[in-house]
């Protein structure tokens, strides 16, 4: 029998002394912990010796070197990842939801109508798409994206919630494969804002294994999406409609400005828990 909760710990220890935050360390080793073992750190303080199997011990130890000598994502080598309390999919067609983006989804629906009809640009792994669905049942709701790969993994995605039939799947390049006549109160989008030039200055976790096509953009601000993405939703969005998108660091006046030349007018920003301009929401 084996002190689990003793592996923990060390673990973490490795995890810091190869450059990841004692924080996250420490939640990336519960989630391999969980996948492997099926025990919570929670179970480990009540049962630090719980009873394994030996190869579960050989797995983890498996998967702790790939994170450690690959740096790749622990989300990708379990397949998991959790936004807003539900479990998602995800593999690298897709970014690793991330708890800011859950500040949009909560805007949204604090702005939306019941009954909105919703679209979200860049689906990715559904996460906007399905919160929205679960949240606004009466939504109608679409969810696009230019990767047929990232629009599959959301498809999966929708199934464990219960919204499938909630979220029409289209894929498009922006409005592209989107109805012409077809307008919507809420456009969302959480959008590729990180200039190409900046990809060595990022983890190896996140520029090395992360969908390149749904971070980068090849202007060296890193807003050439809202650029476009402002000049064809102005004229997609109903009476009172209005478009929300998360930012980069440092974005928000340049975005404000885009939007602004776009014919939008009431344009407001709005921070994250770090007090960082996160989000910005223009009608």
């Amino acid at each position: 029998m084996r002190n689990l909760d003793k592996i923990f710990d060390k673990t973490v220890e490795k995890f810091i002394k190869n450059g990841i935050e004692p924080g996250e360390a420490r939640l990336e080793i519960s989630l391999l912990i969980k996948e492997v073992f099926g025990f919570t750190k929670k179970d480990l303080i009540i049962n630090p010796s719980p009873e394994f199997p030996d190869n579960r011990l050989e797995r983890f130890n498996f998967l702790v070197k790939r994170r450690l000598e690959e740096r790749i994502p622990v989300q990708y080598l379990v397949n998991k990842a959790y936004f807003m309390d539900e479990e998602f999919y995800v593999n690298e067609n897709v970014l690793i939801p991330r708890p800011e983006t859950e500040i949009l989804v909560e805007e949204v629906c604090n702005r939306a109508k019941e009954d909105a009809k919703i679209i979200d640009i860049g689906t990715g792994s559904g996460c906007i798409a399905i919160m929205l669905a679960k949240s606004l049942p009466g939504a109608g709701i679409i969810a696009s994206d230019i990767s047929i790969e990232a629009l599959e993994t959301a498809q999966l995605n929708a199934k464990k919630p219960g919204v499938t039939g909630k979220i029409s799947f289209i894929h498009s390049d922006l409005f592209k494969s989107i109805d012409k006549p077809e307008k919507f109160d809420v456009i969302v989008s959480n959008p590729p804002y990180i200039s190409i030039k900046e990809k060595e200055t990022l983890q190896a976790e996140v520029s090395r294994h992360e969908p390149a096509s749904a971070l980068f953009t090849q202007d060296e601000a890193g807003v050439a999406f809202y650029e476009k993405l402002s000049r064809q939703a102005i004229s997609r969005l109903n009476t009172d409609g209005f478009l929300a998108v998360e930012i980069g660091f440092s974005q928000a006046e340049a975005v404000r400005e885009i939007f602004a030349n776009n014919g939008f007018r009431d344009i407001q920003v709005k921070k994250d828990l770090s007090g960082v301009d996160r989000i910005v929401i223009a009608g």
